[in-house]
């Protein structure tokens, strides 16, 4: 039998209201001062889908091929999103299919006379798909979860440094592909210095409210990776455990093994394990962010008088800034819950974080300046200026202040009568 000719295609738009998605949108220039998110919420995507079909002419052949890759992609997103088993999935029309299908993307195609040969990924819109997905349909998204790639290679551990492998499988994830909405950062200098290693291994709560208000995010996910290479080049295995949340809770754990030493494609093998656990902790309940992240915020009305300088006469009711040194996160912390236990304090709120250096806090207080310093002195602590600090070692408390006297009027004493 002759063979069948195949010439090399490019993608065109679908018919029947079936398009190609863009390879590569137009990105938007980035606020160099702005955390920069990479990939965004978008479609449910199932990608790598083979298709081998005849038409009657080559757009024909097309249109069948993208038909056939709608009817496979369905029962793989119905597996993917309820646990079961891709012959579970619902029967659905072509036309249920097109209502629901926003895009194909095209990986690779090739077209004949009467045959068409590709490799595609279907777009499915996440309202649409949801009519469909029934009780499902809450894992079509999740919250916002930032994720903290660790990578521990040899005596190195880094997570949002640019050079790192580890990120950048992650950066391949595309959006599409999980329920789980992952905000993957692209690191700036200061994302470089507070997404460090380090930070996954931090358990206290002021620290990670910092990082959920900046990016914005309901919690952070840790997906820790340790290389173990036999030689360069050689084979090279990895222990992969996945973490949720600030106090690192472990989700699982797996171990990967490539033989011929390509790491990149261990670490995209990595991250796929990762997803399929987190996406099976999503679907059992178990990634609910923590209500400790949280932070109540102080009402506008009390920062709107920020009333004068520490030092000067502070009536109650206003905010105040205030330096802390800051040796370390523990220090800070300390001084922190000691401040908002403190009667009279209506909130404290972290300005600037200077770990080995000082930092500022906010204070709203609703009582008198020198109430406030000797409820504050009650609990160790000195205010004296603008800075705050722990009272020192056999150092005398404060005296309770005293009640505001009446300011009494002075008489004028006659002087001596002028003589003439």
């Amino acid at each position: 039998m002759a063979a069948v000719a195949l010439a090399a295609a490019a993608p065109v738009l679908a018919q029947a209201g079936l398009k190609a998605a863009d390879a590569k949108p137009k990105a938007k220039e980035a606020d160099p001062d702005v955390p920069t998110a990479i990939g965004g919420s978008g479609g449910l995507v199932v990608s790598g889908i083979d298709v081998d079909v005849g038409g009657k002419s080559p757009s024909d052949a097309r249109l069948n091929g993208w038909r056939e890759a709608q009817r496979q992609a369905w029962p793989a997103l119905w597996a993917r999103m309820s646990g079961q088993a891709a012959g579970t999935a619902p029967r659905l029309a072509d036309g249920a299919l097109d209502s629901m299908v926003s895009a194909i993307e095209v990986e690779r195609e090739q077209v004949g006379p009467d045959r068409y040969v590709a490799r595609l990924a279907v777009v499915f819109d996440r309202a649409r798909a949801s009519t469909y997905l029934g009780r499902y349909a809450a894992l079509s998204s999740s919250p916002p979860f930032l994720v903290l790639p660790v990578l521990q290679d040899a005596a190195t551990r880094m997570a949002h440094e640019p050079a790192s492998p580890w990120l950048a499988a992650w950066a391949r994830l595309r959006a599409g592909e999980s329920p789980i909405d992952y905000v993957r950062i692209q690191p700036t200098p200061g994302d470089t210095i507070l997404l460090n290693a380090w930070q996954a291994e931090r358990r206290h709560l002021f620290l990670w409210r910092a990082l959920i208000d900046r990016y914005q995010v309901a919690d952070v996910l840790i997906p820790e990776l340790i290389l173990d290479r036999s030689w360069q080049g050689g084979p090279v295995s990895g222990l992969l455990i996945v973490r949720f949340g600030p106090a690192g809770r472990e989700i699982g754990r797996v171990r990967l093994n490539n033989r011929s030493g390509d790491v990149p494609g261990l670490m995209d093998t990595a991250v796929r394990e990762s997803d399929k656990l987190y996406v099976a902790a999503l679907r059992a309940g178990n990634l609910l962010p923590d209500p400790n992240l949280l932070e109540l915020d102080v009402p506008a009305t009390a920062l709107e008088d920020t009333g004068p300088e520490i030092g000067g006469g502070f009536e109650g009711g206003g905010g105040f800034t205030v330096r802390v040194v800051t040796p370390d996160d523990a220090t800070l912390q300390s001084i922190q819950a000691a401040v908002a236990g403190t009667p009279g304090v209506e909130g404290v709120r972290l300005q600037s974080l200077v770990l080995g250096g000082e930092s500022s806090l906010e204070i709203v207080s609703s009582i008198p300046m020198a109430e406030l310093r000797y409820a504050l002195d009650a609990r160790g602590l000195r205010l004296d200026g603008g800075s705050l600090r722990r009272r020192a070692a056999g150092e005398a408390a404060l005296p309770p202040p005293q009640p505001a006297a009446q300011e009494e009027q002075l008489q004028e004493t006659p002087g001596p009568e002028a003589r003439d």
